[in-house]
């Protein structure tokens, strides 16, 4: 059985659309109309309105109990109460119908644009009172769909395309740009930076990285970092865990190369800079795996330098630990030469930080700010990862991903792929969001084989070159 949910507006007119053309099919459906007082239905609910009552469709208007009273089992619910227009707070009879909706047992909710009752532009909603299992939407995805945690109560998204002439959304978007970008995943992919090198390459034309990280007993984040970025396409990875060397328990890969830049608890500013100007480092991966900040002013003004010549500087886990105020002391960072990498709790002990995260439009308008301040692209690190610019252009969503990332040292992982995209010439929008997918699709593909809950980093690790291949 099926049950169309419908408010007045355009969004009913779309589930009254879809109720009588399963009827037509023969498909057993009922449509209650979610009507709030003193609200006009419009002109094109109306239209629709007349159409489905003139085929006999069962039809009734929703009151407390109505739902309950169907006696349905495991139904299939089309969600199409309200759309895109809608502003939260959502209460009164939509509320109340919704929470007798998801009551209904094994119930299946398709929405008609997005789970109703939520706001289309802001990804920081972590339920809805009806969530979904399915949404279709027109013309292109909106924020809900794709950022976390909101994205999970639209569940599988399909958008479809209905004929907006592309020359009208050229020119909407002239006069608005965009709040957001979507990263395709099938393009980034096909965009192999590496196929570029002539067949005389070397080690040093795929790129230098070189990973500073690690704590004692925890010198494996630094190792997955170098180790993804070797299997991404890097040509050379070195590695500099605490002490210059692996504790007797944890042997490092002979694939990597060992170094040494502790002068204690903090970097010797003097031995990194000898070593960037003899290496030829392309790309410095500063963090994985430190408990505390190891940077201070003198070895963060090395890491400067080696940007404003050209290198690309990486910051993640340890490494963001209140670096903010050390990056501002002397100015803001070379634009186009860092990322930091923060998840939420990261981003909270970048320090001083006042920004929102960009799960909604003032927050990507906060967070755009804060880049620009401190002249590092950000990538706020979720289900959804978004990509924010110094420049202040619309950010980047990942929308690719999937819960066997929720692993322990996926994190590294993500470091080591940027790192060698960076490390090989490119740009930092490229790199994450091309680094972010292949990540992905390497955990999806690990998940075949192993199962989703059962995938581990080093899994992931040996699936990233799979991942790349189209």
């Amino acid at each position: 059985p099926v049950i169309a949910l419908c408010g007045t507006g355009n969004n009913g007119g779309d589930g009254l659309v879809a109720a009588r053309v399963l009827h037509d099919h023969g498909v057993s459906i009922t449509v209650v109309i979610v009507a709030e007082p003193g609200k006009t239905p419009t002109e094109l609910f109306n239209k629709q309105l007349a159409s489905i009552e003139a085929m006999k469709v069962p039809i009734t208007s929703w009151r407390p109990g109505t739902i309950p009273s169907l006696s349905l089992q495991r139904p299939i619910i089309i969600d199409a109460i309200s759309g895109i227009g809608f502003k939260p707070p959502c209460g009164g009879q939509m509320l109340a119908a919704m929470t007798e909706a998801a009551k209904l047992p094994g119930a299946t909710v398709i929405a008609v644009d997005m789970p109703s009752g939520m706001s289309p532009d802001d990804g920081s909603a972590a339920s809805a009172p009806l969530p979904a299992h399915e949404t279709i939407t027109f013309g292109s995805s909106r924020p809900i769909h794709r950022l976390m945690p909101s994205a999970a109560c639209c569940g599988h998204v399909v958008v479809n395309d209905i004929g907006f002439p592309k020359g009208a959304v050229a020119e909407a978007q002239k006069r608005k740009a965009p709040i957001w970008r979507e990263a395709d995943p099938q393009a980034v992919l096909r965009s192999d930076p590496w196929t570029d090198l002539p067949k005389s390459a070397h080690k040093y034309d795929r790129g230098h990285v070189l990973v500073i990280g690690g704590s004692p007993g925890k010198v494996g984040a630094p190792v997955m970092t170098a180790l993804a970025a070797l299997r991404s396409g890097a040509g050379w990875c070195s590695v500099a865990p605490p002490r210059g060397d692996s504790p007797a328990d944890m042997p490092i890969p002979a694939e990597l190369t060992i170094e040494n830049f502790y002068d204690g608890d903090k970097i010797d500013a003097a031995a990194l800079e000898a070593f960037l100007s003899s290496r030829r480092v392309n790309c410095i991966i500063v963090g994985p795996g430190w408990m505390k900040q190891c940077l201070d002013a003198t070895s963060l003004n090395v890491l400067r330098s080696f940007a404003t010549s050209g290198g690309s500087v990486l910051l993640d886990a340890g490494a963001l630990h209140g670096i903010v105020p050390l990056i501002l002391k002397s100015g803001s960072l070379p634009k186009g030469r860092f990322i930091l990498t923060p998840h939420h709790g990261e981003w909270v002990k970048l320090q001083d930080i006042s920004a929102a995260p960009p799960l909604t439009p003032e927050g990507v308008k906060s967070a755009s700010e804060y880049a620009a301040k401190i002249g590092a692209h950000i990538i706020y690190k979720n289900a959804a990862p978004v990509i924010v610019n110094p420049d202040q252009t619309a950010p980047i969503i990942c929308a690719s991903g999937t819960t066997t990332l929720a692993r322990a040292g996926s994190g590294d992982l993500l470091a080591g792929i940027i790192g060698a995209h960076l490390a090989v010439g490119c740009s930092q929008n490229f790199a994450a969001a091309r680094a972010y997918t292949l990540l992905s699709r390497a955990a999806w593909i690990a998940a075949q084989d192993v199962g989703d809950d059962a995938v581990l980093g080093s899994d992931i690790l040996t699936r990233i070159g799979i991942a790349g291949r189209m």
